[in-house]
């Protein structure tokens, strides 16, 4: 009887919950009760255990933070749209001892990956929220596979749930984590979560009591490498510089449509680090010059004159005469450009108003210094640009930079797709590139070059451009057509462990004299420009993200297309699962369109509209591979993604 007029309905009794107030709910997770067999067999206790979680969560409406739930609640009328609800996933299922030997790699792949195969389960179904989040339990001893480690950092994880069990005793009998959970902490503590600890009253450990795992916790927190850099002092690393802008979407510049403003100079030119590498270039580029001649530079796009400032400082230390004309198309910028050229710089420089592709000078120039690098490099527009300035150089010239390459690699990121703005929601959000500083993410592609023939490095060069360069000039020294500056790419990822692809980063390097260079790769930021603060990489989303399963290939390609008007991106991804068949084995052709189709017989690159691909590019490269035994590698298509951004239908940047 008591169960039945339960199961019709009614509220908590008072000795049933806890009364707060409501400045204290902000700040109480509230935890739904452990008896709830919601995936029961038995069909009385699954409803009944329904039943009560919705009474619970409609009771925690007055809690904001996180519940334990389940993902179909989210529809429920009886929740608030304001709950968000968190989820309690083991970090890993750690395979018995008994029986692995007889287990391939990619059997205990898949066991470690089962709760995240669980997790990805929910939040596709529940589809892009940011209500549903993970709380994750790292009660079961880490694996040692830092891929399965580091796909966590790029998952919506709100609480680590820490018990007490899983510390260890120092020397002195103190509670310290081990060194594994120590650098899987310390990452995660990047994106903030929330600690729960749990049995800390058990006295696991002979010292510290209670307090010392609190005390713990918190230390690791403060060193993490993410919190060091963040408060260094003075400001000068990109984590402090780009605090707040973790993983927000930032359209990118038109440089030629628009002027920009003068805030925006502001905050490019807090960047010592690009600063001092350009006047290093200029430096070295002057002391190559003739000793007894004038050089002259050209400074394209002065800005409002921080590069300009540079060139007079090189020039000091070389010791060499020279002159310098500063070209700047932007009203505002050049009245600052002239209040400069009156108080502080020396008679040798001279100011022109104007765009850099029409300007005139009274001579030619030795050396054509630029500042026009986008965070893909060629995304706003230097290669159009510098194509009209080049008419300046002299034959034997100097431009800095001398080159620029693109960087690609495939990322898991669901806080960006589910960005609570809804940004990616429509079809020109999600075809449009973002400048974003990626935090909470994880690169998908794995560095096994040699082990995959087919496959690059984790971050792959999609293509080069270089000034000076000779092409076809009309009459006045500009090109006749775009076409040259149309590029394309077909790049191949090994992914190591399963994962859910949400877009692609973009990164750039740039050559600015002979060894002297600036870059935002990943791999090499550190020996080349460590802490540039003037980019953050570029995001390409993807209008539905793409599940890759453990030790599958992913193809990539991307396009730089331009017409008349205007220059703009498409991109599109497909995936593939490598198989081996016996060497006699017949291998049927797919009745689709291509032949990447269901069996990969050839690497070949898709129908491009780009007109002037050099010579030999995307020539097929053969996917089939013969073991000592015969036996013939395949790869099988499993998944593709949509072309985004057809004849730049949703993004693109002015000439």
């Amino acid at each position: 009887m008591e169960a039945e007029l339960w199961r019709a309905g009614g509220g908590f009794q008072r000795n049933e919950v806890n009364i707060m107030r409501n400045d204290q709910a902000e700040h109480v997770i509230g935890f739904v009760s452990d008896w709830l067999e919601l995936d029961s067999q038995i069909e009385g206790v699954r409803y009944d255990s329904e039943m009560a979680l919705r009474q619970e969560l409609q009771r925690g409406q007055e809690i904001t933070t996180y519940a334990r739930a389940i993902n179909d609640c989210l529809a429920s009328s009886s929740v608030s749209p304001y709950m968000s609800l968190s989820i309690r996933i083991p970090v890993c299922d750690i395979p018995p001892e008994d029986g692995n030997a007889a287990k391939g790699v990619n059997d205990h792949e898949d066991e470690l990956s089962a709760t995240w195969q669980m997790w990805n389960t929910i939040r596709m179904i529940c589809g892009p929220t940011s209500r549903v989040s993970v709380a994750l339990d790292l009660t079961p001893a880490l694996p040692a596979s830092l891929g399965v480690l580091a796909r966590w950092s790029a998952e919506h994880v709100q609480h680590l749930i820490l018990p007490a069990t899983t510390f260890i005793p120092n020397a002195k009998g103190y509670p310290v984590l081990p060194k594994l959970m120590q650098g899987f902490l310390r990452d995660l503590f990047k994106n903030r979560p929330n600690v729960i600890l749990s049995k800390t009253q058990s006295n696991l450990h002979t010292l510290g009591g209670e307090l010392a795992y609190v005390q713990y916790v918190r230390h690791l927190e403060k060193t993490s490498p993410f919190n060091v850099a963040r408060n260094a002092p003075g400001g000068l690393t990109v984590e402090s510089f780009g605090r707040g802008y973790e993983d927000y979407l930032q359209a990118p510049l038109q440089p030629l449509m628009d002027n920009l403003a003068s805030m925006t100079y502001e905050v490019f030119e807090k960047d010592p680090v690009k600063y001092r590498q350009y006047e290093q270039a200029f430096y070295r580029a002057l002391l190559d010059q003739d000793p007894d001649s004038t050089t002259i530079i050209c400074v394209a796009g002065a800005g409002r004159g921080p590069i300009v400032s540079n060139c007079i400082r090189a020039v000091e230390r070389s010791g060499r005469e020279a002159r310098i004309y500063a070209i700047e198309k932007n009203p505002s910028a050049f009245v600052t450009l002239q209040g400069r050229k009156a108080r502080e710089w020396p008679d040798f420089v001279q100011i022109k108003f104007g765009d850099m592709r029409t300007v005139q000078l009274p001579e030619p120039v030795d050396i054509l210094v630029s500042e026009l690098l986008g965070s893909f490099g060629d995304n706003e527009l230097s290669p159009e640009c510098l194509d009209g300035a080049m008419r300046l150089l002299k034959p034997e010239g100097i431009s800095i930079p001398a080159s620029y390459t693109a960087y690609l690699a495939p990322i898991s990121a669901s806080r960006l797709y589910n960005d609570p703005s809804g940004t990616l929601r429509d079809t020109k959000g999600v075809e449009t590139p973002y400048v974003v500083m990626l935090h909470a993410i994880n690169t998908l592609s794995g560095d096994e070059e040699g082990k995959h023939p087919r496959c690059g490095p984790k971050i792959q060069d999609c293509w080069t451009f270089e000034h000076p360069r000779k092409i076809v000039l009309d009459p006045q020294g500009l090109p006749i057509t775009n076409t040259h500056n149309n590029a394309a790419c077909h790049l191949t990822f090994h992914i190591p462990c399963a994962g859910l692809m949400h877009g692609l980063a973009g990164y750039f390097e740039a050559v600015l004299y002979k060894d002297v260079g600036i870059t935002t790769h990943p791999e090499r930021m550190e020996s080349v420009s460590p802490n540039m603060l003037s980019w953050f990489p570029i995001f390409f989303p993807f209008k539905e993200p793409l599940y890759l399963p453990s030790n599958s290939e992913l193809d990539v390609y991307v396009w730089r297309l331009s017409d008349a008007q205007k220059v703009w991106y498409e991109w599109m991804a497909e995936s593939f699962l490598p198989c081996v068949v016996p060497g006699n084995s017949a291998v049927v052709p797919s009745p689709t369109r291509s032949n990447t189709l269901g069996v990969s017989l050839g690497n070949q690159m898709l129908p491009s509209p780009m007109l002037d691909a050099p010579s030999g590019w995307g020539q097929p490269k053969s996917d089939s591979y013969f073991s000592a035994e015969g036996e013939r590698e395949l790869r099988v298509k499993i998944g593709q993604t949509a072309l985004h951004n057809p004849a730049g239908r949703s993004s693109w940047i002015g000439l």
